[in-house]
């Protein structure tokens, strides 16, 4: 018994709870990265639904006009004719429009599921990070009663440290 066994176990302790912390914070923004894209697919359904009835509306009104000119005594059938596939345009480029609307919603919730899925990647890899980084401290403490002062976290080697100089001498 060193008398280290303490700070070694809280080092642990805090390097686990920073761990947890980190995942934690991944699957919480994934979390709300999943409920916008639920809400961008939602809105997606409804600009489709939206088109929908708008073109609905349209081609109501374009009947109506239709009639009108019908009652009206023009024979010309070119004139007929012409406001039939105008108003048929107008009724598809409504269509048309609520469906980029959709497309647009839909692409905006596949990137937030995206960047939810990066995110809990990010947490996890930032608590196996904190764990090693804490393992290597903990190893570094249990090896300064050897005589090392310190562990280099990139090489996993003690180190004495040169106070003067303020480097490491590898052992």
């Amino acid at each position: 018994m060193t008398g280290m066994e303490p700070m070694l176990v809280l080092a642990l302790a805090g390097s686990a709870v920073s761990a947890v912390g980190a995942i934690a914070a991944g699957s919480a923004q994934k979390q709300a990265s999943d409920r916008n894209a639920a809400m961008g697919e939602a809105n997606a359904a409804a600009a489709r639904r939206d088109a929908t009835e708008n073109a609905r509306r349209q081609r109501r009104v374009n009947r109506k006009t239709a009639g009108t000119i019908r009652n009206q005594g023009f024979v010309a059938m070119d004139v007929l004719e012409d406001q039939v596939r105008e108003g048929e345009l107008k009724a598809l480029d409504l269509l048309h429009a609520g469906e980029v609307k959709a497309i647009g919603l839909e692409n905006g919730a596949t990137l937030d599921r995206m960047q939810g899925k990066a995110a809990q990647r990010a947490g996890y890899f930032s608590a196996a990070g904190t764990l090693l980084k804490g393992g290597a401290t903990a190893y570094g403490s249990m090896n300064s009663t050897s005589g090392y002062s310190t562990v280099d976290t990139t090489t996993g080697r003690g180190m004495a440290l040169d106070i003067s100089e303020g480097q490491g001498i590898y052992e």
